[in-house]
């Protein structure tokens, strides 16, 4: 089916889904619901016994080249609506339209053989989602090169561990050339270096025109790939926009003190921890909101242990216009007196930083905890403390939207470098008194 840019692909107009938690009952009443259609007459809209609404009055569109996330907690009916979208079922109520080839990335390698070789497995895999054998053929090579598993590819997929499956899966998903492409919690598995390439995969198909619908609980995936996403809440449409907006409103609603909080908890972070208050202060003490740029600034954080933190390691950002954050982080140093361990109750945290060396400008203080020997996130909180930047001195303010950070640097002119700082340039030396 032909395509123009800017086209609407997905439409999801008062869509409803509903289930029943029973297995028997369920059949039951799609035998009712078959009758009930042979006859001519609508199904029961209403809720009858044990049944529950999946998705209910859920509306919204996607265009071609869009990347929307879809979030929410376990339960709000994110991987029914790809279901729906696929094709796997059938709304109860509403309209639902969907316009091209539709590409789903649910579970991926689920229909592998294990007995059969990665190289057979491409061309059975591959005519389940619809490509014709000479197309298989023509991509051979380039899925075998996607999914770097060369000198495994004619050996049984049993042999293969759970990254070199979902590789294999993901190379020959991405290859169909879908108009649309559905990824539901794909990237929970393989290694960095695989996820990397996943994500600008599908980006580079959404910049080809590719509408993406991309599910995960890996909020910093969805913040990195979805240029909108679309909040659900059991089975309901919340709200949909800007995705860090969507990200904030959700962790903030995620949090038990979610009315009128002030700082935004990433979900599962109150399981471990609670943020209370944060004040920033300057060298003497004083509460500030503003801070020379390169000077000094004093981090002062009281929170709430929930239950007993061995060693946590937090890790302050600093969060620039546009919602990014830069490359400026401040960690603790290794040691445990440098990481000792919280009992639950309240406690005080403070880092001082000796040289803010941000460029003038607003920013957004927000923070990571991770466990002992960083193997866990215990929690993300983010608007920590809104601050501003100012000039020192002399400073020659940088301009560029996209640089944030003055380093320290000596200049020369010449055959030589002098690698001593020097007076007559100082980037990020204090104006003198």
């Amino acid at each position: 089916m032909a395509t123009s840019i800017g086209e609407e692909l997905i439409l999801v107009d008062h869509v409803s889904k509903k289930f029943c938690r029973h297995l028997k009952r369920s059949l039951q009443y799609g035998v009712m619901d078959m009758a009930r259609e042979l006859m001519g007459r609508p199904r029961d809209i209403a809720l009858r016994r044990d049944e529950f609404w999946a998705i209910k009055d859920v509306s919204f569109s996607i265009k071609r080249g869009e990347i929307v996330g879809v979030i929410g907690p376990n339960g709000a009916g994110k991987t029914t609506l790809l279901r729906l979208i696929n094709g796997l079922i059938l709304p109860d109520q509403g309209r639902l339209v969907v316009r091209g080839k539709v590409g789903a990335m649910i579970q991926l390698g689920a229909g592998f053989s294990p007995i059969l070789s990665g190289r057979e497995n491409i061309h059975v895999n591959a005519a389940i989602l619809g490509m014709t054998k000479e197309e298989t053929k023509g991509k051979l090579e380039q899925i075998i090169e996607f999914a770097d598993i060369d000198e495994f590819i004619d050996s049984p997929v049993q042999s293969y561990s759970s990254g070199m499956r979902a590789r294999l899966g993901f190379a020959v998903a991405i290859h169909m050339n879908p108009d649309i492409l559905l990824v539901d919690e794909v990237l929970a598995v393989g290694d960095m270096i695989f996820r990397n390439k996943a994500l600008a995969k599908m980006h580079q198909l959404a910049t080809s025109g590719v509408a993406v619908v991309f599910i995960s609980h890996n909020l910093d995936q969805v913040d990195r790939l979805c240029h909108s996403s679309i909040y659900l809440q059991n089975g309901q449409f919340v709200a949909s926009g800007p995705t860090r907006e969507i990200i904030t409103q959700y962790a903030k609603a995620s949090s038990p003190d979610a009315q009128g909080a002030r700082f935004a908890h990433y979900p599962g972070t109150q399981h471990y921890l609670s943020i209370l208050q944060v004040t920033l202060h300057d060298e003497a003490g004083n509460p500030i909101d503003r801070v020379e740029s390169c000077g000094i600034l004093l981090i002062r954080v009281e929170f709430e242990a929930k239950q007993f933190l061995e060693s946590p390691l937090f890790s302050f950002m600093f969060e620039a216009p546009g919602h990014m954050v830069i490359a400026a982080i401040v960690t603790q140093k290794k040691g445990s007196e440098h990481r000792p361990s919280f009992s639950p109750g309240r406690h005080i945290l403070e880092t001082k930083i000796a040289r803010l060396s941000l460029i003038p400008g607003a920013y957004t203080l927000r923070a990571s905890v991770y466990g002992t020997k960083e193997i866990e996130i215990w929690g993300r909180i983010s608007r920590l403390a809104d601050f501003t930047v100012i000039p020192y001195g002399r400073q020659n303010v940088i301009t560029n939207e996209n640089v944030f950070v003055e380093l320290d640097a000596s200049w020369s002119v010449g055959s030589t470098i002098n690698l001593e700082p020097s007076d007559a340039f100082a980037p990020c030396a204090p104006p003198p008194k």
